[in-house]
């Protein structure tokens, strides 16, 4: 399927306002990624050959992680929440189906709960922890891409 022509900012909306309904709130941090990362899903090589991570950019890796309970056991309730409300069962869900921008959403989030720390409150702060948590290839982005593309209707 061509999920591109499913990519822009009202899609992302709808996936984190799905994705809101089951796990934590995230401040605002999940659009800001899926801004930064992909445009919305619309910068250019966000759909490639070989590479499935969708709108957020959910690396091979880190999604893998999404699905580690022996290293994060409290993913099981996520899993359980997922499956009653959506029907999907996470542990079979595979990395090419990133593409679909909700799957894609509910990778991020549950890759960020593995994370450290609270999500910070702050546009600064939440820069540098997606720098540090999520964005971690050296060179692949900076806080201040981040910021920047996170200013009142900036391009990424």
């Amino acid at each position: 399927m061509d999920y591109t022509t499913l990519n822009d900012e009202e899609t992302v909306n709808n996936a984190i306002k799905i994705v809101r309904e089951i796990l934590p709130d995230d401040g605002g941090f999940l659009k800001e990624i899926a801004k930064a990362e992909s445009n919305y899903g619309v910068a250019k090589g966000t759909f490639r050959e070989g590479y499935s991570g969708g709108i957020w950019q959910v690396d091979k890796i880190g999604f893998e992680s999404t699905k580690d309970i022996n290293s994060h056991p409290r993913l099981q309730k996520r899993f359980d929440d997922i499956e009653a409300r959506l029907g999907i069962k996470w542990y079979e869900v595979e990395w090419n189906q990133l593409e679909h921008p909700l799957y894609s959403c509910l990778a991020s989030r549950l890759f960020l709960l593995n994370k450290p720390g609270a999500i910070p409150k702050s546009l600064k702060e939440r820069a540098e922890y997606w720098k540090k948590h999520y964005n971690s290839t050296l060179g692949a982005g900076s806080a201040g891409y981040f910021m920047e593309c996170n200013k009142d209707e900036s391009k990424c």
